[in-house]
């Protein structure tokens, strides 16, 4: 029977496994051409680079959505943190080869986050236990009950979460977050000192690993301790280039509130870095002793064990992160991109999604998007950039619950599609590369459909990219900042004026002054560790973006104030 699939993009791939359209299949076999289904005219209303685009595959399948798997042949697992309707993990499926998921279906009351798919079968977490159920070709579901893997974590009321990955060996790690903020001896308590050793570090506050394949295995009996020191790594991924682990941790809340003497409510809402790591067996990051300071660039010693916002003390010895990224963005899934889909830059490139978190207060909230890190043989090769936004569906968001949308999960699909989920309400989106592969030369997806904040990416794509590294967060994708707190980009005499006088503020930060007569609370830092191009690069996609058309401003001309700033 001759099909018809609705499709309007041809990608090559090296292995699809049972991609199906309707009354169609293809089976496993070698170079097959799969199908993509065309965008939806808004991208499900999140925003990429030029020449992505999405469809959303389910409007919502309940709040609390976490981690999620997308199988072989397309079918989509997600774990959710609270019950729905008395359901902890759902399987969908889409039978009309359209990429619309048009069936879905609960099986089992756990709740939790980890979910993953090993040698056939479905491996999922709860707070309590690892489980798996043994997968069945062509089934959605699973016929049979779990099988316990791993049991004996302890129950705490904070970072309950077990997210997990494998390595290649048959092994699986497991995260065990803390069950405090920073171990003190009376939890989350004004001037409360730490507990000197930590004993919570014994079974929490790290990364386990276990034999996949070995049932009824007992946490603090079995398996072995891989790494200690970490907070709370939602977010955990083996890198199969380089056979090793990595994991993102969220940093420790409440400096301000704990510790008012040392900390202003601008640092509560800086510091301390969510921090990207590569995890070597043995390591030790730190926690509770010690946090990282990303305006400082080092590990620092809490304050609950003599900490005075700048001592380093024992913290000196401290592994490092890879990436420190700004504070309390919540990252809370992180995936490397193995697909031949995207562009080759993004292969073995590490996705994380950013939940955002409510730690900033009084100062609007931040994350809400996901992040991509470019990366070789193991390392970053280069700033972290933002890949998708908009998911809160407003311009500033004061409590992270008003955010329509907040990322949570993130899967590959067998044809390198990348997936997203949503914890306010499980939409799920299908990401997909619509460039040099596609037969539709008409088709343009852009970055930002708003005509007043469309930005010129051609031609100053790297001062995007440092503005989306250092800029954003405070003064906001749209360059309109934060009332009050940090002020516009968009027309000012300090844009728009002497180029000097913008140079120096780069270089030097600022605080205090005006801008266009409105006074703005929040510090800028100095950013001199910016090279002359980076900041001749950012500050000309400023004045040529967000409304502004004014001369560009040249690595030479920042030399030269620099040079003047040294001398005096």
């Amino acid at each position: 029977m001759k099909t018809t699939c609705f499709f309007k993009i041809i990608v090559l791939t090296s292995l699809l496994v049972g991609i199906s359209c309707k009354d169609q299949k293809i089976e496993k076999t070698t170079d097959v051409v799969s199908v993509l289904p065309s965008p939806d005219s808004n991208n499900g209303d999140i925003i990429f680079p030029n020449n992505f685009g999405a469809i959303v595959v389910h409007e919502g399948i309940g709040k609390a959505a976490r981690h999620m798997v997308v199988r072989n042949n397309g079918d989509i697992y997600v774990n959710m943190h609270k019950p729905v309707n008395g359901i902890g993990l759902f399987a969908l499926r889409d039978t009309t080869g359209n990429g619309k998921a048009d069936i879905k279906e609960g099986f089992t009351d756990y709740i939790g986050t980890g979910i993953d798919i090993n040698d056939g079968y479905l491996y999922a977490s709860s707070p309590m236990e690892v489980f798996r159920y043994p997968l069945v070709d062509e089934q959605l579901l699973p016929d049979s009950k779990e099988e316990l893997v791993v049991s004996g974590f302890l129950k705490q009321n904070d970072h309950i979460s077990k997210p997990f990955t494998f390595d290649n060996e048959g092994n699986i790690y497991v995260t065990v977050g803390s069950p405090t903020n920073a171990c003190q001896e009376e939890t989350r308590s004004p001037g409360s000192k730490g507990m000197n050793p930590c004993l919570q570090l014994e079974l929490q506050a790290g990364i386990w690993s276990y034999k996949k394949d070995q049932l009824n295995q007992v946490h603090g009996k079995d398996g072995f301790r891989y790494a200690t020191g970490i907070r709370n790594a939602m977010g955990i991924d083996w890198n199969f280039e380089t056979n090793s682990l990595y994991a993102m941790q969220h940093g420790r809340d409440q400096l301000n509130q704990l510790w008012p003497d040392l900390y202003t409510e601008e640092q509560n809402a800086e510091l301390p870095a969510e921090e990207f790591l590569q995890v070597d067996k043995g390591d030790d990051f730190g926690w509770p002793y010690c946090y990282y300071d990303q305006i400082q660039n080092k590990k620092i010693l809490g304050p609950e064990y003599g900490g005075d916002s700048k001592k380093q003390g024992l913290c000196a010895n401290i592994k490092e992160p890879i990436i420190a990224f700004p504070g309390h963005l919540a990252p809370n899934d992180l995936l490397f991109y193995t697909g031949d889909q995207f562009p080759s830059r993004y292969k073995n490139g590490a996705f994380v999604a950013f939940h955002g978190s409510w730690n900033r207060a009084p100062l609007p909230q931040q994350g809400f998007f996901v992040a991509f890190v470019p990366f070789k043989n193991g390392k970053p090769t280069g700033d972290w950039e933002i890949f998708a936004n908009g998911f809160a569906g407003m311009e500033e968001v004061k409590n992270p619950a008003d955010a329509v949308n907040r990322p949570m999960g993130l899967a590959q699909g067998p044809d390198g599609s990348l997936y997203i989920v949503s914890s306010s309400n499980g939409k799920i989106w299908r990401v997909m590369y619509y460039g040099e592969n596609a037969n539709i030369k008409k088709t343009v997806i852009v970055n930002n459909t708003n005509k007043e904040d469309k930005v010129v990416e051609s031609e100053n794509i790297k001062g995007k990219k440092v503005y989306e590294t250092y800029c954003l967060a405070c003064h906001q994708s749209n360059g309109k900042g934060v009332q009050g707190l940090n002020p516009p980009l968009t027309q000012t005499d300090w844009v728009s004026g002497d180029k000097e006088k913008l140079i120096g503020v780069i270089l030097n930060g600022m605080e205090g002054e005006k801008v266009d007569g409105e006074s703005y609370r929040n510090i800028m830092a100095s950013h001199r560790f910016l090279s002359d191009e980076d900041i001749a690069d950012v500050l000309t996609y400023v004045r040529s973006s967000f409304g502004n058309d004014y001369e560009k401003i040249t690595s030479k001309e920042v030399g030269v104030v620099r040079s003047k700033i040294g001398a005096e």
